[in-house]
């Protein structure tokens, strides 16, 4: 392995480690922040959120609406996620089918009296949000921090390769003691391999949501492409009852709830047609969404059409990415991998500082070898078989409690925990041995 093709794949390693690695610091604090972002403005929990919400009549609603606002196109309609009594009109001023600079319209879905809109999230977590999906850059810095992912992920994956090569003398969760630069190297492959799946899925999934808008995009306008080649005719209204067409799509996707509805002929819809989101009432399916076409003047269903894969990966990367898909002990888990994966950078870039400091020099180091080791046997001497079945584990346990609840989603959580735990054992060993 001693090649020049292992050299330069390890200085890539290295120097897009260093890279990454000036951006994890903010990543995680950030993160960290907003993982436990209901619990800290008191809401109620992004797990319990899987009933589905029954819709009272709202075409009269509606047409009270449009009436208030006779000139004006109504473009898109949904009910707001932070206050599911307060639904939202998208009204194209002057009969605009542009969804830019639209009037937003927001009213009580069982009064019908225009309301003020609801209040989003606090300045502070707003801001938090903003530094952590896009560095504060706007839709360009979501594509770079989509860049950093994909950075991220290289990493791991080119240590997940390199570290077998560094593992033949040693044991996994083996940490020398006998130079500051060898407990600093082994330790560092050491929580690189306890967190690697782990922390490839954040790694991708924080890709997939830096490109979801453009992605989104993409689809929008292949999509639009393809239904207004396929329903070119616009009759004029009047149209059918906002209420007929919902209980449509509902009829269609029995077991969903709405999510969002556009207007016949506007910037995202094609002629004739209303288009209707409804998304699943599990952990599993609430992110998905199924996209049910509706005749304008008859309100009967046309087709339902699923999303592509891509949007749907790109749907489900936010509650993998942020892990609050599994009540308080999932993110308490998540916070400790978070925190581990912490010093991975900080271990790296010691390592890569001595190096430098100390390039050229010969070792001093006189002492009898003096390790550290989180257990002994079989699976720990080959160096890849512990690794691994903790890597199966952490995937087992990631999709298992995305696809559960209740008790058996925190014992699954445990399995997840598999990696703090090594890390901790190994910890508290040093702390009885003493450091270096």
């Amino acid at each position: 392995m001693k090649s020049r093709f292992f050299k330069l794949f390890y200085k890539i390693h290295i120097y897009a480690g260093f890279f990454v690695a000036i951006h994890l610091f903010v990543f995680i604090t950030t993160g960290a922040v907003l993982l436990f972002k209901d619990e800290i403005e008191g809401g109620e929990s992004h797990a319990e959120h899987h009933e589905a919400i029954q819709l009272p009549a709202l075409d009269a609603h509606l047409q009270k609406i449009l009436a208030r606002y006779p000139t004006d196109r109504p473009l898109a309609f949904n009910i707001e996620e932070s206050d599911p009594d307060v639904a939202q009109i998208r009204m194209g001023l002057n009969g605009s089918k542009m969804f830019r600079e639209s009037r937003r319209v927001y009213f009580n879905i069982h009064t019908g009296e225009e309301v003020a809109a609801p209040q989003k999230t606090s300045s502070l977590m707003d801001f938090i949000l903003r530094l952590h999906r896009e560095l504060l850059m706007g839709s360009n810095g979501k594509i770079y921090v989509g860049f950093v992912g994909l950075l991220y992920a290289f990493v791991l994956i080119s240590g997940f390769f390199i570290y077998g090569n560094f593992a033949k003398k040693t044991q996994f969760g083996e940490v020398r003691q006998n130079t500051s630069r060898m407990f600093n190297s082994d330790l560092h492959r050491f929580l690189g391999m306890s967190i690697f799946a782990w922390g490839l899925m954040i790694a991708l999934t924080g890709l997939l949501l830096g490109v979801s808008s453009t992605l989104i995009k993409v689809f929008q306008y292949s999509e639009l492409q393809k239904l207004t080649a396929q329903y070119p005719e616009a009759p004029e209204p009047p149209y059918a009852s906002l209420d007929l067409v919902l209980a449509e799509a509902q009829k269609a996707l029995p077991g969903t709830s709405f999510d969002y509805l556009a207007f016949p002929n506007s910037q995202f819809s094609p002629p004739g047609h209303f288009l209707v989101l409804m998304h699943g009432n599990t952990a599993w399916t609430e992110r998905l969404v199924e996209l049910v076409v509706v005749d304008a003047v008859t309100g009967k269903l046309t087709e339902v059409r699923s999303l592509p894969w891509y949007l749907k990966a790109a749907m489900l990367s936010e509650p993998l990415h942020f892990g609050n898909y599994g009540g308080l002990f999932l993110k308490i888990v998540w916070l400790i991998l978070s925190v581990i994966s912490l010093f991975l950078p900080i271990s790296g870039l010691y390592i890569w500082w001595d190096r430098r400091s100390k390039k050229g020099a010969a070792s001093t180091a006189t002492a009898a070898k003096s390790s550290l080791t989180i257990g002994k046997g079989r699976l720990f001497k080959r160096p890849y078989l512990m690794p691994t079945i903790i890597a199966l584990t952490s995937v087992t346990a990631v999709v298992g409690s995305f696809l559960t609840t209740g008790l058996v989603n925190t014992l699954l959580a445990l399995f997840l925990a598999l990696p703090a735990y090594f890390v901790l054992r190994l910890v508290v060993r040093w702390l009885r041995k003493g450091s270096v």
